[in-house]
């Protein structure tokens, strides 16, 4: 199964409209190029969407991270879900 890219996850709208807005990623020092995702445990479709947060100066600050699940299959037609912790 092909992991969701986190423009996938932006247009499913799993995480709200401000997550992805531009003045939330200028404001954490992100792009769209900023986010990655990888499985956190395939066997049960969790993904990890990821991306470096950083201060107006440039340095990391920490991390924007969410755990994203899949339910179906989402490449035809199926639910993501958040996943809190």
């Amino acid at each position: 199964m092909r992991i969701p890219t986190a423009l996938d996850i932006k247009d499913s709208g799993v995480l709200g409209q401000h997550y992805f807005s531009r003045d939330t990623m200028r404001f954490f020092g992100q792009t769209m190029r900023s986010f990655k995702t990888e499985w956190h445990d395939k066997q049960e479709r969790i993904v990890r969407l990821y991306a470096p947060m950083k201060a107006s100066t440039g340095e990391s600050v920490g991390m924007s991270e969410r755990l994203i699940k899949i339910e179906g299959d989402f490449f035809n037609g199926s639910n993501l879900l958040e996943v809190t912790a």
